[in-house]
């Protein structure tokens, strides 16, 4: 029997159990460790995409041959890498290099985006879809080349992405106006609500694109009315020459004094007035007008002489006296001096929108209808005369006059009404749509902003009446209450959940079934495809990776 060992034990005593993995004294890296690592490679993986595109377009401003026969004329010994040896610089080592150079490859194909842009403005309108199809071509084809792939490929995908992207933007403003459930008339005249949406609003709560719709129309609205304000004035014609008539005019007369001895009889030649001849500073009768001293504000037509401004008086009676010395002119205000320099500009004719009403109520006379009549007499009174003080309104308004005259009509006769007859409301329609089309032909700088606020205004009325509506999780909930087989695909989906999670993949299973149908017909559900759709454009990432693909296939 052999004899126990006594005294300590070494580790290296114990042998492990049979079967069992040797201890690993390495210890693991901590998680600050792994995201370092992790980030590390995703630059890594960015750099080479980037070398990688430098080094091919390298080769494509000189290649291999023209390096070698510069070699060799120049007696230099510039390296040139192999195939394989390019490849092996820019390979990635792992999966994270991998991802890292495929978005950075991916993302190069989104540069020439403003180009493309720029180029299809300068197309003519019909023609901009074409020339964003064939600049998304040319640039897709030459970025695929530089990376090291065939142009042709990246031409043809780029063409079709560009295609498929217009045509998903395309489709953005329809699905807008569906998730407010805007009208078909809402889009007449050109208005646009479902481009307003997209363009002017934000978010995809229908209560947040009330809200937005609302404050883009209270940027724009003081914009058109400055522009209509400024095309309501002209200048004013000046006259030659214009002198207001005097505020105050007094006939004078000589005042009887004694007779002086010492005076002598003053001359006068034969085509001077008596009256008239006041002798000048020069002492010549003859001298000018200027020559005649002048004594105060306050002047006598005629003569301004001191000795004789002392011995005239006002004529209390002019018809009794037969010698009048002039008249006084008294200095009028200096308001009444200054001519007007601006007046109204009425260029804008309310006749296109009166003519419209007029002939559908001649029409309604004939055929007897009182209330169509009536509805039709009261939109003609709205552009005719004023309610308040029965005063006539001209046919030839200001353009603020016609845009004023314009919302009241509008909110008189355009808002809903169960007892509008059909007919009045139509012809109401095309009423404003001509003093629609007026405005904009008085005032053209500000079409632009007439049309856009004309397209916002039925997207805030439906959104704020969408808001009031109940909320996706209270309609969800109704399915428990309705017999209808609505809950289907709660139960399939609690099904499908239970089989691959147990009860928690149940009860997710089950609850997506039932919210995922009320999400995707919601509101913000439509709202959100709709916005993700607008911003398509030429799905330049998409063909970015596919090509990316296509390449790694085509070198296998």
């Amino acid at each position: 029997m052999a004899q126990a060992q006594t005294g300590p034990y070494k580790l290296s005593d114990i042998d492990p159990p049979a079967g069992a993995a040797p201890a690993s004294t390495d210890a693991q890296p901590s998680t600050l460790s792994r995201i370092g690592t992790f980030a590390d490679d995703v630059v890594q993986g960015v750099g080479k995409g980037f070398a990688s595109t430098a080094n091919n377009l390298g080769h494509l401003a000189l290649p291999d041959w023209a390096l070698n026969a510069a070699n060799k004329h120049l007696g230099t010994h510039i390296p040139v890498p192999s195939a394989d040896q390019q490849e092996s610089y820019f390979k990635p080592a792992n999966t994270t290099q991998a991802v890292g150079k495929g978005v950075e490859q991916a993302a190069e194909f989104m540069l020439p985006g403003g180009t493309e842009e720029k180029l299809a403005a300068k197309a003519p309108a019909m023609l901009r879809p074409l020339a964003r199809i064939g600049a998304s071509a040319l640039s897709s084809g030459a970025i695929n080349k530089v990376q090291g792939g065939n142009f042709g490929t990246g031409a043809l995908m780029g063409a079709g992405g560009s295609a498929v992207g217009q045509g998903l933007k395309a489709a953005a403003p329809i699905v807008a106006e569906t998730a407010l459930g805007i009208p078909k008339a809402a889009r007449a005249f050109g208005k646009t609500p479902g481009a307003a949406i997209l363009n002017e609003t934000r978010g995809i709560r229908p209560e947040t694109v009330a809200s937005s719709a609302q404050e883009r129309m209270g940027q724009l609205t003081p914009e058109l009315e400055s522009a209509a304000d400024a095309a309501s004035s002209r200048p004013a014609p000046r006259i030659a020459g214009f002198l207001p008539p005097p505020r105050e005019e007094v006939p004078l007369a000589p005042i009887p004094a004694p007779r002086n001895p010492k005076m002598r009889p003053m001359a006068f030649p034969a085509q001077i007035k008596p009256e008239e001849g006041l002798e000048p500073r020069s002492g010549n009768p003859m001298a000018p007008i200027s020559e005649y001293p002048a004594i105060n504000p306050h002047f006598l037509s005629g003569s301004a002489h001191p000795e004789l401004s002392r011995r005239v008086t006002p004529i209390q009676n002019p018809e009794q006296v037969t010698t009048r010395m002039g008249v006084l002119l008294r200095r009028p205000e200096m308001s009444a001096s200054i001519p007007p320099t601006i007046e109204p500009n009425a260029s804008a004719s309310l006749r296109p929108a009166r003519n419209i009403v007029s002939s559908a109520a001649d029409s309604a006379v004939r055929q007897n209808a009182e209330g169509l009549h009536g509805q039709l007499t009261s939109m003609g009174d709205t552009l005719s005369r004023r309610f308040d003080t029965h005063e006539p309104i001209p046919e030839n308004v200001t353009p603020r006059q016609l845009l004023d005259l314009k919302r009241g009509f509008s909110d008189q006769h355009l808002r809903w009404n169960p007892e509008i007859h059909d007919r009045a409301l139509s012809t109401g329609r095309q009423a404003y749509n001509a003093l629609d089309q007026e405005l904009d032909r008085t005032v053209p700088e500000a079409a632009g902003l007439n049309q856009r606020i004309s397209s916002l205004i039925p997207v805030a009325r439906r959104a704020e009446s969408v808001s009031r509506n109940a909320p996706t999780l209270q309609r969800a909930a109704g399915r428990f209450g309705a017999h209808t087989g609505a809950l289907t695909l709660g139960a399939a989906g609690a099904y499908e959940g239970r089989r691959e999670g147990g009860l928690p993949g149940m009860i997710a299973g089950g609850v997506t079934g039932v919210l995922a149908p009320e999400l995707i017909a919601s509101p913000e559900g439509q709202m959100l495809v709709a916005r993700s759709l607008n911003k398509a454009g030429s799905l330049k990432p998409a063909v970015g990776a596919l090509l990316q693909g296509n390449r790694k296939k085509d070198s296998q």
